[in-house]
């Protein structure tokens, strides 16, 4: 998968196009000194992405952002001891 377009919206928000799914605009919001992703509209006609997929988008957009390290060491995943 790869991160086609991405750009700001409001405050504290992306919006990103995959090339996955062209036809679906996902809205990444930040928490902390991360981006994780918040809803996605469009892409009714597509296939639906599933939850490995919004992990891949998370790591495509906070490594774009510079942010991949902030995001890799969030407390959920250090408390659930996956890397």
């Amino acid at each position: 998968m790869k991160l086609m377009q991405w750009s700001y919206t409001r405050k504290y928000q992306v919006k990103a196009i995959f090339d996955d799914f062209p036809e679906t605009v996902f809205l990444f919001r930040r928490i902390g000194d991360y981006y994780f992703l918040f809803s996605s509209r469009g892409g009714e006609y597509g296939p639906l992405p599933e939850r490995r997929h919004y992990a891949v988008m998370e790591e495509l957009v906070n490594g774009e952002l510079g942010t991949i390290e902030h995001y890799r060491n969030r407390r959920s995943v250090r408390n659930l001891g996956v890397s």
